[in-house]
């Protein structure tokens, strides 16, 4: 397949993207051996991505498609840097003469320059900046740093890497709260005690110094950046090129790759997988942002957990492996405990790419599901760049008038783009975690069939979803048919009892809590169902809800956490399920019950909620699921909550005969369903 934007190919531009940094004019010199590229997308390597079986050339691929839309942002905010106002740049150097310093670097060392380029934080930056100047006014409402310190950052890359090719230069760059940013490796300060300052960047024989309004420090040469030492806090290696199979990484001299290869920074091992809790333009939503102290503690469990999971997942799934090692290149902290019970917080951003923002993992094997999870996100965002899987818009929140679907991972309704995402990064978790069931033993084992029930139930039901709608491309048809290939053979494979148990139920109840929340039936319908109660006809076949998305703050059923508590940490369930009911806690001690299995007790505390709050839907449902599932009333307060909670709130409102949920939904179950 190797047509334009209608099927698997993708050029950014007119079709050639530079791979290196010159591209002529303007002034700006090409360096030695520049080449512009065209990144071909063949049916194989997609169906190769969808199945998460990429090869080295494949994820190859997608890093120089990436590297190609970070170069071309680059070329644009050179474009614009010297057209701005001369106070918006604080009189410092051209923006050419610093591209100048950083073709001249490239010369002397093409793999400095990949250093550089291959942290995240640069794209993160870049693109924001893009943004920000693209009207050609300057301004940026609500932006955290002034304008002119973030156009300086141009001359940090530069700084970088001349600091790390060996050329000797001095450059002006900003310093924010008195630290400044070495892109690729790390900060430097305190050297200023301002917010926003300048500082003096200079690079000679075989290191540097930093020198700022208060102090000075000493950097050393490249190969000694990963140390730290005083005044200089570096990114914290995790996992290198030894904690993941050879074969997760590119060839950076295949052909396939592209002409001439892709080089380091299109494909190789580079410095393995490290720790961001520095970098000014880490954070995904704002920046920029100060260093986090993690403490030698905290450091240590992050490498030994993620070294234990890119260990665990070189013996269980290498494809996942290779896929990690390849596309992702920073962990970004985010300081909120993990517990054996919940799902970690995890996040990726496609402005950002080859970074993933999580809270420490409690576990290997969790650490190693958010780490295919993430890495399946970064793996279509590549993709997509080059390929359109999705018709429409392209951006990840929905426009007005764009179809949405259920996401049955989240709480609201999703964009084609959004599904499709989910559908790709969930299957890959699911694979995990089936492979995961063969090795583990007890309780891990017990956790990972419930993980692995959930998932493939899940993507199941969005895949159904994204073939109905008919939001995707030809090439989105294909991929999805391919990430779906292998669910009929999984929803054979066999489950215990008891965590199939709490996956069906957890499930069920995540379907039904979204259909209350965000479907819809039109009020004269409504208003007659009503009439027909009071009157005690039969009720008439019910028509197909319409999509009303709420915007009311909702929280994630607590069954889940619940469940997996019990499955990971028993003892500990045990114990919040006795502190539950002794404090009369109605809530904890109804979710405790049910993921016990207690149907009994659950109902009762179900019931001790409905009688302090007859609206509360949640506790409806959960009784409907724990009690009188068989039940053809269950089911349809089940299979229809919106339907049956709005009928009960006009036969309420109107005064007629008294009713409860369960009621409603028995008779309306009564009628033939449209």
């Amino acid at each position: 397949m190797t047509s334009g934007r209608q099927g698997p190919r993708r050029s950014p531009g007119d079709g050639r993207a530079p791979r290196r940094l010159g591209g002529g004019g303007r002034g700006v010199p090409a360096p030695r051996g520049h080449r512009l590229d065209l990144h071909r997308v063949s049916g194989a390597s997609l169906r190769a991505v969808a199945a998460g079986e990429a090869g080295p050339a494949d994820l190859a691929l997608l890093r120089a498609g990436q590297r190609s839309h970070l170069l071309l942002v680059l070329r644009a905010l050179l474009d614009r840097a010297d057209d701005l106002p001369g106070p918006q740049r604080r009189g410092g150097p051209s923006a050419r003469s610093v591209w100048g310093v950083l073709t001249a670097a490239e010369e002397r060392d093409a793999g400095a320059v990949d250093a550089v380029l291959d942290d995240p934080s640069v794209r993160a930056w870049a693109v924001r900046l893009l943004r920000r100047v693209g009207g050609g006014s300057g301004a940026a409402p609500g932006a955290a740093a002034p304008l002119w310190a973030d156009l300086g950052q141009f001359r940090a890359l530069a700084a970088a890497a001349a600091l790390r090719a060996g050329t000797e230069v001095s450059l002006r760059v900003p310093a924010y709260r008195g630290l400044v940013w070495v892109p690729g490796a790390g900060v430097a300060g305190p050297v200023s005690g301002r917010r926003w300052s300048e500082a003096e960047f200079h690079v000679a024989g075989g290191g540097a110094v930093v020198r700022g309004e208060c102090a000075e420090v000493r950097l050393p040469g490249a190969r000694a950046l990963a140390e730290p030492a005083a005044g200089w806090r570096p990114l914290v290696a995790l996992c290198g090129p030894r904690d993941v199979p050879r074969e997760a990484y590119a060839d950076p001299h295949s052909a396939a790759a592209g002409p001439g290869g892709p080089g380091r920074g299109d494909g190789g091992p580079g410095e393995g997988l490290r720790l961001d809790a520095v970098t000014p333009y880490r954070d995904f939503d704002v920046s920029p942002r100060a260093p986090l102290r993690l403490g030698e503690r905290r450091t240590r469990l992050w490498r030994e957990r993620l070294r234990g999971a890119c260990a665990l997942l070189a013996r269980e799934s290498p494809p996942d492996a290779a896929a990690l090692g390849a596309l992702v290149r920073v962990l970004v902290p985010r300081p909120f405990p993990a517990s054996p019970g919940g799902l970690v917080p995890s996040a990726s951003s496609p402005e950002a790419f080859g970074a993933v923002a999580l809270s420490l993992p409690y576990d290997e094997p969790q650490t190693a599901a958010v780490l295919v999870h993430e890495t399946r996100h970064q793996e279509l965002t590549a993709l997509m760049s080059l390929v359109p899987l999705v018709r429409g818009p392209e951006a990840g929140a929905a426009e007005a008038g764009e179809r949405l679907y259920y996401a049955p991972w989240r709480g609201d309704p999703r964009p084609a783009r959004g599904v499709l995402h989910g559908v790709y990064a969930f299957a890959g978790v699911a694979r995990f975690w089936r492979a995961h069931r063969d090795a583990a033993e007890g309780a891990g084992a017990r956790r990972a069939d419930f993980e692995f029930a959930v998932f493939r139930e899940q993507v199941g039901e969005a895949v159904a979803a994204l073939a109905e709608g008919g939001d995707l491309t030809e090439a989105g048809r294909l991929f999805v048919e391919e990430v779906a290939a292998p669910l009929e053979r999984w929803r054979k494979e066999e489950v215990p009892a008891e965590p199939a148990r709490l996956a069906a139920h957890y499930c069920a109840v995540r379907r039904a809590l979204w259909r209350w929340r965000h479907l819809a039936v039109g009020e004269a319908f409504v208003a007659r169902l009503a009439g027909d109660w009071a009157a005690g006809r039969p009720a008439p076949p019910l028509p197909a809800p319409v999509l009303a998305p709420s915007e009311e703050a909702h929280r994630s059923p607590a069954f889940g956490t619940l469940a997996r508590l019990s499955l990971s940490a028993p003892a500990t369930f045990t114990r919040r399920l006795r502190r539950a009911g002794a404090e009369g806690d109605a809530a904890a001690a109804a979710e405790c019950a049910a993921v016990a299995g207690d149907a009994e007790a659950a109902a009762r505390w179900y019931g001790v909620r409905v009688a302090a709050d007859p609206w509360d839907a949640e506790a409806w449902i959960g009784a409907a699921l724990v009690r009188r599932r068989g039940s053809a009333a269950a089911a349809l307060l089940l299979d229809r909550p919106e339907t049956v909670f709005a009928v009960h709130r006009a036969v309420v409102a109107a005064g007629a005969r008294p009713a409860d949920p369960p009621e409603i939904a028995g008779w309306l179950a009564g009628g033939a369903r449209a």
